[in-house]
């Protein structure tokens, strides 16, 4: 099962954090407090979209990084490493097709989170894979955010 996404800048702040298994608040916490602490040492080596992998508390996360953005993948059970690394290439492409005119900065990804959630939600679905080819992905969440919203009359 896919556990966890997290993206942050290089300071270690939450950006966007979703949690696939039912944790509480305060594991979630400790969860985000071990994982800077396994991986800030190495963020550097992420430089260049390089994936760096680290493992604790039974799951395994796959980590690199995107213009200011660095992006966490956790999983465990069928999720390895190359699994999880996989997962990683399409949520990359998604966050720099959205932020392509301005360039993938911190601001300019937070202004565009409610997209990147359509991307999100098509590439995973209730913690399982179900989208990796991104042209795919493109589609299908281009179409859910050009439908207009309709008024119901009562």
């Amino acid at each position: 099962m896919i556990n966890t996404i997290l993206i942050t800048n290089w300071n270690g702040n939450i950006l966007f954090s979703k949690y696939y298994n039912s944790i509480t608040e305060e594991k979630q916490i400790e969860f985000e407090k071990l994982l800077y602490q396994f991986t800030k040492d190495e963020w550097l080596n992420s430089k260049g979209e390089k994936h760096l992998v680290t493992e604790f508390g039974g799951s395994v996360t796959v980590y690199t990084n995107v213009g200011d953005l660095l992006l966490f993948v956790s999983g465990s059970d069928e999720y390895d490493e190359l699994a999880l690394s996989d997962i990683l290439i399409p949520i990359t492409d998604s966050i720099k097709d959205m932020c392509k005119k301005k360039g993938v900065t911190e601001t300019h990804y937070i202004e565009q989170i409610p997209k990147f959630v359509l991307y999100l939600d098509e590439i995973i679905q209730r913690g399982q894979l179900d989208q990796v080819q991104f042209e795919i992905v493109s589609n299908y969440s281009s179409l859910k955010h050009d439908q207009p919203l309709k008024k119901e009359s009562l």
